[in-house]
C-alpha cells in the first residue's frame, strides 16, 4: 500500500496532478533508493489506509501514457497526511513530557 501512496504523492506534486508513467517510475526509483526515510514515512501513513486501491477507489485516473490524481485523490491524501501529522505531534509531545 505504501507504493500506491507514493504514487499519489508524486502525482499531487506534478503540474496539474498529471505525469507520464515514466516520470512516476523515475520519482519512485529516486525516493526508494535514497535511504530509509521515505519508505518508512509512506509505510507509516499507508497503515492508516490498509485497503488502499488507487485505481479501484478512483483516486487516480489513467489516460493514454499518463496518470492523473483526481480531486478525491487529493482530498484522501490530505486527510491521511493530516492524521499522520497529528499522530506525530502527539508522539513528540508525549516524549518531551516524559
Amino acid at each position: 500500500m505504501s507504493f500506491q501512496l507514493s504514487i499519489l504523492k508524486i502525482l499531487a506534486g506534478q503540474p496539474h496532478g498529471r505525469a507520464s508513467i515514466e516520470v512516476v517510475k523515475q520519482h519512485l526509483a529516486i525516493y526508494y533508493s535514497s535511504g530509509s526515510e521515505w519508505p518508512a514515512r509512506m509505510k507509516r501513513i499507508a497503515n492508516r489506509a490498509p485497503q488502499l486501491d488507487i485505481f479501484g477507489q478512483r483516486l487516480i485516473e489513467r489516460e493514454a501514457g499518463c496518470w492523473m490524481i483526481t480531486e478525491e485523490g487529493r482530498k484522501f491524501l490530505q486527510t491521511l497526511e493530516q492524521l499522520d501529522r497529528g499522530a506525530m505531534q502527539g508522539q513528540v509531545e508525549r516524549e518531551t513530557s516524559d
